[in-house]
């Protein structure tokens, strides 16, 4: 229970932690805050991942067809590099390649981010909706449409026309 001499709760500056496994790494040669700084860290864990399952199972196998336990770690540890290397790029690749269709959508269908949208407009100004007075939504319910021709960015644009004009009030049944 939480007394006012200690909280509940404490807060620190820093950024949550997201990849907890990243702390069992060694430090040595900077791996530790190369793979915690890297986008694609998540590959890096599943790559090891799929390269230690199969690894073991690799030197299980051979152990139990009765070679030699050192041939056996031998043949180990080789599967964990070949299966975990080439894991590791193709995760890479696949998530690069996500990140680049993401991108290449958003440009086509010209979205921008949250941040550089613009300012909403104010009750008060805003073409469709009515200021009720009391408060409560009744100018929030209504629906419009508009027959506009979708146009490209390369392609002639229309002149800007009035909202009022264009957009036409739908009138719903049993009003």
């Amino acid at each position: 229970m939480a007394t006012p001499e200690q909280p509940a709760a404490t807060v620190a500056d820093a950024p949550p932690e997201t990849a907890t496994w990243t702390r069992y790494l060694p430090e040595t040669f900077g791996i530790r805050e190369n793979i915690q700084s890297n986008p694609f860290r998540w590959c890096v864990r599943e790559s090891l991942m799929w390269g230690i399952a199969t690894g073991s199972a690799m030197g299980i196998h051979r152990w139990r067809m009765q070679s030699h336990p050192f041939f056996a770690v031998n043949v180990a540890f080789a599967t964990t590099l070949l299966v975990s290397a080439p894991s590791y790029y193709f995760c890479y690749r696949r998530r690069e390649h996500k990140e680049h269709v993401i991108d290449t959508m958003m440009k086509a269908n010209d979205f921008a981010h949250e941040e550089e949208m613009p300012e909403p407009i104010p009750i008060e100004d805003h073409p469709f909706l009515e200021d009720t007075k009391g408060g409560g939504e009744a100018g929030l319910g209504k629906e419009f449409e508009a027959r506009l021709e979708e146009r490209k960015e390369w392609q002639k644009q229309l002149p800007m026309e009035d909202a009022k004009k264009v957009f036409k009030e739908v009138k719903k049944n049993g009003n």
